[in-house]
């Protein structure tokens, strides 16, 4: 699974921190619970199904990017005699969930949704190596769950030089089940029937100074995918935080700035679905 970010002008502090932190959503996106989850088609897998999306990016320094999405599910895979469906995006998407949806493969089961691919970090955009996290099977939505249940959990650590410093970034990317709606509002259409889940990746990062290994990310969530699914419709909303806080080192002049936001809204315009 790949995710690639375009059309952003991120920072050095990429290359040292990975990704967002909180959901957002706008004005237009209204919601209430659900006392009574039921299970729903929440990702239609049926070829020639079509989702076309408006995608808005902000890193809070550069004009705000747009772009429409169109995804289409296009195909069926085996993967380890399992049937998958097979999605893509046409060229110029900018989402993140239009990029996770062109790269990967998806099958549902018993109420889960699961996704067979990797999930990468662009460092190489940056001067230092790609993160790619192996995703088999992970699960993206789990309808028998309640809100706050952790799905999967996959961790790891890297060490890479970048600009004459070795950074050291333990990682954890975590899906997480959220709350059910009733009625969800988006792009001034009402759906019913929603489920949320989140795309979690937490970061602890660290500088080799030579003399001393130094904290300048304490532990702490840098980027957050929260997605909301609606019944026999698909993805209608998703909303993507990337942001951090570096703890400066006294006498230590890095080259990084303090803090930055990136915030990418993703918002259901038309579909059809066969």
């Amino acid at each position: 699974m790949t995710i690639t970010f375009k059309k952003i002008s991120f920072t050095l502090a990429l290359t040292i921190v990975v990704l967002l932190f909180f959901s957002c959503s706008d004005d237009d996106t209204t919601a209430t619970e659900s006392e009574n989850p039921t299970n729903y088609t929440l990702l239609p897998l049926s070829i020639g199904s079509t989702w076309t999306y408006d995608v808005n990016t902000d890193d809070g320094t550069n004009p705000p990017t747009t772009s429409e999405d169109e995804i289409t599910a296009n195909g069926s895979i085996t993967i380890n005699s399992m049937e998958y469906t097979d999605f893509t995006a046409t060229p110029g998407f900018t989402g993140t969930m239009s990029t996770l949806l062109d790269q990967n493969n998806f099958r549902t089961a018993n109420g889960i949704y699961y996704m067979y691919g990797d999930f990468t970090f662009p460092l190489s955009q940056l001067g230092g190596t790609d993160i790619v996290i192996q995703l088999n099977d992970a699960k993206l939505i789990d309808q028998n769950q309640t809100n706050g249940t952790t799905l999967t959990t996959e961790t790891g650590s890297t060490t890479q030089n970048i600009s004459g410093y070795d950074i050291i970034i333990d990682y954890t990317l975590s899906t997480v089940q959220k709350e059910t709606l009733n009625n969800y509002s988006v792009n001034n259409q009402d759906y019913t029937n929603v489920v949320a889940s989140d795309i979690v990746v937490t970061a602890t990062v660290r500088i080799d100074l030579g003399f001393i290994t130094q904290t300048i990310l304490p532990t702490q969530n840098v980027y957050v995918i929260t997605n909301y699914y609606a019944d026999d419709v698909g993805l209608i909303d998703s909303d993507a935080i990337f942001t951090y806080e570096i703890t400066d080192i006294p006498g230590v002049s890095l080259p990084i700035p303090s803090t930055a936001t990136i915030v990418t809204t993703q918002k259901l315009a038309t579909y059809t679905i066969n």
